[in-house]
């Protein structure tokens, strides 16, 4: 018997049995997912749970359950779309083109045989969806017309909770400078229309996560983020996505608990592939964060002790997770002359982290008062600074890129630094001001924040130094609407604070 006919089935206990006797469906680790298909009944429980790691973004899960669909049930449409759809990662601007035409023409060889081969005015929408998706162009240009696309199925099925929510993906998708709130909030307005009848969907939620994940919309995303976690108890993205919102609200007790928890899964993934713990990575790295926001310098440094052991073994994989960690412990502990400053490994050619290191070890420079030697570390880092462009232009990176502009910030305020040290105080501010423009101009990143040290947390601790408080108030100020609660920054405005009243 085919599945074509709708049975509601969005999952609400953890075990269910469907009509007619039909096998049971578990989703109780994954979330309640649900869309009509003509695939086979023994099909569904793999399917539906590919589809549910799908919006987990636990792609490499969602692509074997796809793929064994297709096993137990070459006909089913939707399998291959599924499998198609793994290959694309929204969020972070990343696609396997080959590899996803290869999983459709597993189907039929062609856009017009898939089509005509699918059972289902649904099935044939999704796959010229996907065909759209991987279609001719540039990333950006089928990423607009996906859209495009994907806003008319919407308006098709209006109720479909699964189209809803690749619709509420795809525009965000389409963010290619970085966030955009007018996008993002178009997205989170197409997930605030579900959830409320979806609770346990994972693709609402997750997508709610995104959209408002930055300090002054992570309000919008508290409810989902407090429910993700159990959505999908047993997959490390959404434990660590609901730290999106926790780390937008200076939450870092809340940082810490998801994280541990994707961590957690991680590393019991990687111990039943016979590989150690691991110390740096995307969880590892806001966890580390979290540690430092809470001032455990102890937790934070253990973990940087292995984040350096996993770079020097596994250093092609690591080592600009190594750099950034790295950045991050110094300049939020500033032990300039602890163990972690004294930290190596060998590069390669991996400009970004060199070039990540190489002004750190610039900031220990002017921090142990050697001049010198910053400024031959901020020769080194503008040396690096020309391979990193050199590698943008073979990737072909577009001009108008935010990326391009980080590294300026950076420099900046490595030379605004040794300015100071030198005694050009006048100079110094000036070279930070510049910095802070830049950087308030790029777009908002989620997450620990990036160049490791705000701009606008540096102007405001230089101001401090010169006795200007009334400026360096205002600007710390600023900061913390930034980077809520960042521990350096609350610090800097109490002693302003103590300063003011003494006087």
């Amino acid at each position: 018997m085919r599945f074509l006919k709708c049975i509601l089935i969005f999952i609400v206990t953890t075990s269910l049995l469907s009509v007619n006797g039909s096998p049971k469906i578990d989703l109780s680790d994954v979330g309640d997912v649900y869309i009509e298909n003509s695939g086979s009944e023994d099909a569904q429980q793999h399917f539906l749970h590919g589809l549910a790691q799908l919006h987990n973004f636990e792609y490499w899960s969602a692509a074997e359950d796809f793929q064994k669909v297709q096993q137990i049930d070459p006909d089913f449409a939707l399998a291959y779309w599924g499998e198609a759809l793994t290959y694309n990662h929204t969020i972070w601007m990343r696609q396997d083109k080959k590899a996803a035409l290869k999983a459709l023409n597993k189907y039929a060889s062609s856009p017009s045989k898939r089509e005509k081969k699918a059972k289902s005015y649904l099935e044939r929408d999704l796959l010229k969806a996907v065909d759209i998706l991987y279609g001719e162009g540039t990333k950006q240009q089928q990423d607009d017309l996906y859209l495009s696309f994907m806003e008319k199925l919407h308006n098709k099925y209006p109720k479909n909770v699964e189209i809803a929510s690749f619709y509420a993906l795809a525009i965000m998708g389409t963010a290619h400078e970085g966030r955009d709130f007018g996008l993002y909030m178009q997205s989170a307005a197409v997930s605030q229309n579900f959830i409320k009848d979806y609770p346990r969907h994972p693709g609402i939620a997750h997508y709610l996560i995104h959209a408002t994940d930055d300090p002054t919309h992570a309000p919008l995303g508290l409810a989902a983020a407090n429910a993700y976690g159990d959505i999908a108890p047993n997959a490390g993205h959404p434990q660590h996505m609901t730290s999106h919102i926790f780390l937008a609200l200076g939450d870092w007790k809340g940082v810490i608990k998801a994280n541990i928890r994707a961590m957690d899964l991680t590393n019991a993934k990687r111990k039943a592939e016979g590989k150690g713990p691991t110390g740096c990575g995307h969880y590892a790295s806001w966890l580390q964060y979290g540690y430092l926001q809470q001032g455990d310098q102890l937790a934070a440094h253990d973990m940087m002790l292995l984040c350096h052991q996993n770079a020097q073994e596994d250093k092609y994989k690591r080592l600009s997770s190594y750099a950034w960690q790295r950045a991050l412990y110094l300049l939020d502990t500033e032990d300039w002359d602890g163990d972690v400053a004294q930290m190596s490994v060998s590069f390669g050619d991996d400009h970004r982290a060199l070039f990540e290191n190489q002004l750190m070890d610039g900031w220990i420079a002017v921090k142990t008062n050697n001049a010198s030697a910053a400024r031959s570390q901020l020769n080194n880092a503008n040396q690096t600074f020309e391979l990193i462009k050199q590698d943008w232009e073979s990737k072909k990176l577009a001009k108008d890129q935010p990326e391009r502009k980080l590294p300026i910030v950076q420099l900046k305020q490595l030379e605004a630094l040794i300015v100071l040290l030198e005694g050009e105080q006048e100079s110094a501010v000036k070279i930070l001001r510049e910095a802070v423009e830049i950087e308030k101009a790029l777009p908002f990143g989620f997450g620990p924040p990036k160049p490791a040290k705000p701009s606008l947390e540096l102007l405001g601790e230089v101001l401090i130094s010169l006795k200007m408080y009334d400026e360096a108030k205002t600007v710390l100020e600023s900061s913390l609407k930034r980077t809520p609660n960042k521990a350096l920054t609350v610090k800097a405005l109490a002693k302003i604070g103590k300063i003011i009243k003494q006087q």
